[in-house]
């Protein structure tokens, strides 16, 4: 008999459909997190336009979640797939919502939160949201394939998982926790693994079940052993050979996408910048950015 599996993995930002401006987080009033979280839970129940979630995210690293439960019903077991959401919290696939703006993502336009507390906070009141899962309810094997920025923010919960002792693994995620075996992605492995650096955890994911070595237990010292000497054949640091830029031409290249895209972010606008193989410090970068946007 197949064996109970749950996934958990992260939203992405691309949707099926746009949303609608009062279900984007940066249509929020300023101040508390509380207050902007009940107006944000208010604006969701009133919501009349809603499709399940295997339909409403969309993108090359959402077809890699499918490709995920795919590998995992091969490996032998019977997944059960939840998803962590900055709009929604921890959602079942077959659930509905309607189509949204939210990321724990820092320097986003619909960050939740500017600050790691305030996005920490966030997420612990999504619990309480109609249709969402507390971490908590999760039972016997979890693996949880994480984005560092919805990892530190789900710390507290992570932190409590690795307390109750289940068989439990994260893929990617922030940190190492106690009691929470932990496998990062590495970008070294994207020559064999393929596709971009959004869906390397997922990818990462896969290539972990297809090794894994057929025992009760997500992590073993067996698995991470192969994965290990796997890894050392096949990893290909990647290197960048970016053209450098001076203040001016990057001031220019901000002004000129911020026309083209007005809602464009400060992390957006550096990885638009580095996609062009164009070269810029985050801080300098940072520093650059403001100004363009002040001038």
């Amino acid at each position: 008999m197949a064996r109970q599996l749950t996934v958990v993995v992260t939203c992405t930002e691309r949707k099926s459909a746009g949303a609608a401006p009062e279900l984007l987080v940066r249509n929020l009033a300023t101040g508390d997190v509380s207050a902007r979280f009940e107006e944000w839970a208010g604006r969701l129940s009133r919501a009349t336009s809603s499709r399940p979630l295997d339909q409403l995210y969309n993108g090359e690293a959402w077809s890699q979640v499918a490709s995920l439960v795919r590998t995992a019903r091969r490996a032998g077991y019977r997944p059960r797939l939840l998803v962590a959401s900055a709009g929604l919290g921890l959602r079942p696939i077959e659930s509905n919502a309607p189509p949204y703006g939210a990321t724990f993502t820092s320097g986003h336009p619909d960050a939740v939160g500017q600050t790691l507390p305030e996005r920490r906070c966030w997420w612990m009141r999504l619990a309480g949201l109609a249709d969402a899962q507390a971490m908590s309810t999760i039972r016997e094997r979890v693996l949880l394939v994480l984005s560092h920025a919805y990892a530190t923010a789900m710390d507290e919960d992570l932190i409590a998982l690795g307390h109750r002792g289940l068989n439990a693994l994260v893929i990617g995620g922030a940190r190492n926790i106690e009691g929470l075996p932990r496998v990062a992605a590495d970008k070294a492995l994207r020559s064999v693994l393929g596709g971009t650096a959004t869906s390397l955890n997922l990818r990462t994911a896969q290539a972990w079940m297809e090794r894994h070595d057929g025992g009760p237990r997500l992590f073993s010292t067996k698995t991470r052993l192969g994965w290990d000497q796997w890894a050392v054949r096949v990893r290909v640091p990647e290197r960048y050979e970016r053209i450098p830029m001076t203040d001016r031409q990057v001031v220019d290249f901000v002004k000129a996408a911020l026309r083209r895209r007005p809602t464009l972010s400060r992390t957006q606008a550096l990885r638009l910048l580095r996609d062009q193989s164009r070269a810029c410090e985050q801080s300098r970068f940072a520093a650059l950015y403001a100004k363009a946007v002040s001038e």
